[in-house]
């Protein structure tokens, strides 16, 4: 297929892309006016923040890969709203955060955190129009991943692991690489309307910040975090078990990399 992947020179759109080309796509990508070209793919002229040049760089594509970064609620309606517009079916990256706390699955409502809150409806418009949507979980791999690296800076800062608020809180989480491997299954085939999630395996934590802090890691309480971090910190305490088991059984998608804890522990580990 000819596929227009947005995002790609970002951690996740970039994998996504490779993935895409290796099985034997046509891969274009979203390129704003005036950058470098920093991929080997063929660029469309496009910006996100310009939802116009969207709808004319996504007209004509089999398939439209949104792997881009959130910038906000009016410019990720627009953004979507134009893409849907072009006619190329979209699949649309959003993330686990637009589900709620506890144990959920690919049939559960969105239940948003409120620093996502308008991505629920981004699915909505893209399910409606006829797109699948992906929600991954915090991805780590090949040297990326802003949640690991943010928490391996505290640990290298503090002299131990950092957690969030309290121990416990569960996260779904995926290797980059198997995430790819996903885009593909999606591209090629997912049913219109759908939604498919992307998480390996469910980890704590506060074992995160142990891996990362070498045995030990202390919290680092909420209000702190808020006024270091702003209003994201909180989604470093939503507690949540993803499944992906429908994922897993309709498309066929079966991850190599199971265990992040292990990731980081092993020598020489890029996090």
């Amino acid at each position: 297929m000819n596929v227009l992947v947005i995002g790609a020179t970002g951690f996740i759109g970039s994998a996504a892309a490779a993935a895409l080309a290796k099985a034997g796509h046509e891969v274009s990508v979203l390129q704003r006016a005036g950058d470098r070209r920093a991929t080997d793919h063929r660029p469309v002229p496009g910006d996100l923040t310009d939802p116009a040049s969207l709808q004319r760089a996504a007209t004509g594509f089999d398939r439209v890969v949104h792997a881009g970064p959130p910038l906000g609620e009016s410019l990720d309606l627009a953004g979507v709203d134009a893409l849907v517009t072009a006619g190329g079916p979209l699949v649309c990256t959003t993330g686990a955060g637009v589900l709620g706390s506890g144990t959920t699955d690919e049939d559960s409502e969105p239940d948003p955190h409120p620093v996502v809150a308008w991505r629920a409806e981004v699915e909505r418009r893209v399910r409606t129009a006829g797109g699948r949507v992906i929600r991954p979980g915090m991805a780590y791999g090949e040297g990326g991943g802003s949640v690991p690296r943010l928490l391996a800076a505290k640990a290298a800062e503090r002299g131990t692991g950092v957690y969030i608020g309290e121990p416990g809180v569960r996260w779904p989480v995926v290797h980059v690489a198997d995430l790819a491997e996903l885009y593909v299954a999606v591209v090629e085939r997912a049913e219109p309307g759908t939604v498919w999630h992307g998480m390996s395996e469910t980890v704590r934590l506060d074992d995160v910040a142990r891996a990362l802090g070498g045995g030990t890691a202390t919290s680092w309480p909420l209000e702190e975090a808020l006024a270091d971090m702003g209003p994201v910190a909180g989604l470093y305490t939503l507690d949540q078990d993803v499944s992906s088991d429908k994922t897993r059984r309709l498309l066929d998608w079966t991850p190599r990399h199971t265990s992040l804890i292990a990731h980081l522990k092993a020598p020489g580990r890029r996090v």
